[in-house]
C-alpha cells in the first residue's frame, strides 16, 4: 500500500500542492497542525496502520517534521515496521547510509527554518507594538464573549462534534478551539 501524508500548519492553509504533487496513494493521511507537535491525529494513524513492504509518501522533509529527533523517530518506526519512505522533493535512496544521513541534515535545516521563522514573527510583532500598529489576536480569541456564542458553543460541543468540525462551525483554528474548551473547563461551563 502507498500511504501519502500530506500536512499544512495551520486549518487556514491550503493543501492543493501536496495533493497535486503524487496522485497514486491508496491513502491520504492529511494534517492541519504544526509538524513540531507530536500529537498529529493523522500520522498516528498512519504509523498505526502501516504493514510490511507499505510505502509512506511525503512532498518534502518538512512535511514529515520540522524537529530533527521527531523525524527520525517517525522514520525509525516506519523502518521498524519494514515500510519503506519516499519523499517527493529528493531523489536518493533513503535505506542507505548515505540517504539517512541526507535526511538527517535536512531534518535539522527544516528545524533551523521554524526557528528562524518564530523569531522572525517575535521579532516584527515587537516593532509592530512599539509602532503602535499590533492589536494583540484576531477575532477567534474572543468570539466566546457573547452568551448566545457560549450556548451554541456547548450545543455542538456537547454534540460530538470534533475539533475540526468546530473550527470550521465557528471560523477559527483547532488552536482556538482547544483554547475555548480549556478556558470554558476551567471555568466549569463544560466538562
Amino acid at each position: 500500500m502507498i500511504r501519502y501524508y500530506v500536512r499544512v500548519s495551520t486549518f487556514e492553509q491550503k493543501i492543493d500542492r501536496q495533493l497535486i504533487a503524487y496522485d497514486k496513494a491508496d491513502f491520504i493521511y492529511i494534517d492541519k497542525m504544526t509538524g513540531v507537535s507530536r500529537d498529529r491525529p493523522e500520522l498516528k494513524r498512519l504509523l498505526n496502520d502501516l504493514c510490511e513492504d507499505d510505502t509512506v509518501v511525503v512532498k518534502s522533509v518538512d512535511r514529515l517534521s520540522r524537529s530533527t529527533l521527531d523525524l527520525l523517530e517517525i522514520c525509525e518506526k516506519i523502518k521498524s515496521a519494514n515500510a519503506h519512505l519516499k519523499i517527493l522533493d529528493l531523489n536518493i535512496d533513503l535505506s542507505s547510509p548515505i540517504g539517512e544521513c541526507v535526511l538527517t541534515i535536512l531534518g535539522a535545516v527544516a528545524q533551523i527554518e521554524r526557528t528562524t521563522i518564530k523569531e522572525r514573527t517575535r521579532e516584527g510583532i515587537a516593532i509592530a507594538k512599539n509602532l503602535g500598529k499590533y492589536t494583540g489576536r484576531k477575532a477567534g480569541a474572543i468570539a466566546l464573549k457573547s452568551p448566545d456564542s457560549i450556548e451554541r458553543f456547548k450545543r455542538l460541543y456537547r454534540a460530538g462534534l470534533s475539533k475540526s468540525e468546530l473550527a470550521r462551525e465557528f471560523n477559527v483554528t483547532r488552536p482556538t478551539i482547544y483554547n475555548w474548551i480549556k478556558t470554558l473547563k476551567r471555568r466549569r461551563i463544560i466538562k
